[in-house]
């Protein structure tokens, strides 16, 4: 539902608090991708850990650049509000959890990895929760344009994500990054028409 009447400052302030949120997450993590350079060799480097911060990277890159639809809502409320600046804020936690402010009790990312996977993996499934619903709220117009099968594949993955809290298993945690990665390269790939 547009309204041609909306005051045009509405989503240029909500803009603004969303750029401002994803901004902190970017910020982290190219600021604990710098660490690596910076310092080589002080924390250890795990290849998934790294995947995990291109993941990120591109889901934050995918959300700001197809929040712009928010842009023809008409009425924002503040739980509408609230909600996306919650959605904006789960990527921030997501960053920090990648590159937290202290590592001396871990050894390199792959301890902390798994000592944190519960927490790590429910904020992943979180994050593709709210993604799902955000996607859901953005109306019938957006969602006929979406791949076919959606929701299904955000399901899968948000399925992945609560059994990754749990399942130690090196052959299921590779195969699920490389889902998310190739499912968010899919996504970015289809939503802007380049597929």
């Amino acid at each position: 539902m547009i309204d041609q009447n909306i005051h045009p400052d509405t989503y240029f302030h909500i803009r603004v608090i969303l750029g401002m949120v994803t901004s902190l997450a970017v910020a982290r993590l190219l600021t604990g991708l710098a660490r690596f350079v910076q310092h080589p060799g002080r924390i250890r480097v795990h290849w998934l850990h790294i995947g995990w911060v291109v993941f990120l990277f591109l889901e934050v890159l995918r959300f700001w650049w197809f929040e712009y639809t928010l842009s023809s809502i008409a009425t924002w409320s503040f739980a509408r509000y609230s909600f996306v600046t919650g959605y904006a804020a789960l990527h921030f936690f997501l960053a920090t959890m990648l590159f937290p402010d202290d590592m001396s009790e871990f050894d390199g990312y792959k301890g902390y990895m798994e000592a944190r996977r519960g927490w790590f993996f429910g904020l992943v499934a979180a994050l593709l929760t709210v993604d799902l619903i955000d996607t859901l709220l953005k109306g019938q117009v957006y969602y006929s344009h979406l791949a076919l099968g959606f929701p299904l594949p955000e399901i899968i993955l948000i399925i992945g994500s609560l059994g990754a809290m749990r399942i130690t298993n090196k052959v299921y945690n590779i195969s699920y990054i490389w889902v998310c990665l190739i499912t968010q390269v899919l996504w970015i790939l289809f939503r802007t028409g380049s597929m």
